[in-house]
């Protein structure tokens, strides 16, 4: 599954909208998807599929993390 990202029609920053879904998926959701602040602009913003894309999560590398013995 891939994260769903919207882009700010103010800013330009995108914001993950907290949901992950295929490629199959995202083409039924209802548009606008979701009604959520931005924290890039401090407005409540309808995010909009044309708006938005999907993104592979990728793994969380942590360099210098010690094991427990």
């Amino acid at each position: 599954m891939a994260q769903v990202i919207a882009r700010c029609s103010l800013t330009g920053h995108y914001m993950f909208l907290g949901m992950d879904v295929d490629a199959e998926k995202f083409v039924s959701l209802p548009d606008p998807l979701a009604r959520k602040l931005c924290p890039f602009c401090s407005t409540e913003h309808f995010w909009h599929k044309k708006d938005a894309k999907l993104v592979n999560r990728r793994p969380v590398v942590r360099n210098g993390a010690q094991r427990a013995l």
